[in-house]
């Protein structure tokens, strides 16, 4: 009994002494439970170890701010830190998330974004990602169904009106806006 309680003891008074403003009872009581965290970081991290790291690193960044303010109230330390590192790893997986969904350009983004540089001119770095990006793209039009590559090429490469490409390939509008439509889901899923 003594053994168990002894360890408790000494974190409580670890607790204290960082309530009372003495930075390094924290950095103890951080190495005690850092094992723990980690292994809930990864699992929240879905078992990528990059990620976990991350994660460990900004709650121990969190934990060192907020701990002193809330140490005398802490009945549970183990338990308020995997609360803490739980809730950092689910804002990760959001900002991600957000990220993912807020950068994911479409093959028209890709084709026809406007730009407004302070200088007209593009730098070598621009002329290069464009460049890349264009043989990205017919890379993977020409891996596309034989119905929609053409109408793919027609309207992202050419820019060309739904109803000119109906004209061109003697389909109706409402059958090129499709074929286009089917064409660039395939682009976006593969690009």
């Amino acid at each position: 009994m003594d053994e168990v309680s002894t360890p408790i003891r000494h974190e409580r008074v670890l607790l204290q002494n960082l309530g009372g403003g003495d930075r390094d009872a924290f950095w103890q009581l951080w190495l005690r439970h850092r094992l723990h965290l980690y292994s809930v970081c990864l699992r929240h991290m879905r078992g990528v170890p990059a990620d976990a790291a991350d994660a460990v690193s900004r709650s121990m960044l969190l934990a060192f701010k907020k701990l002193p303010a809330h140490a005398d109230g802490i009945q549970n330390l183990q338990a308020w830190l995997t609360r803490l590192t739980r809730n950092v790893c689910v804002d990760m997986c959001r900002e991600r998330q957000r990220l993912t969904s807020n950068s994911a350009a479409t093959v028209d983004d890709m084709l026809f974004e406007e730009r407004t540089p302070v200088d007209p001119r593009p730098t070598p770095e621009d002329e290069a990602l464009s460049n890349e990006m264009y043989v990205t793209l017919l890379g993977a039009i020409d891996g596309l169904p034989p119905l929609l590559r053409e109408v793919a090429r027609m309207r992202f490469l050419q820019d060309t009106p739904y109803e000119r490409i109906a004209e061109m390939l003697s389909i109706t509008e409402p059958t090129a806006r499709k074929r286009v439509q089917q064409a660039r889901m395939i682009l976006r899923s593969r690009c």
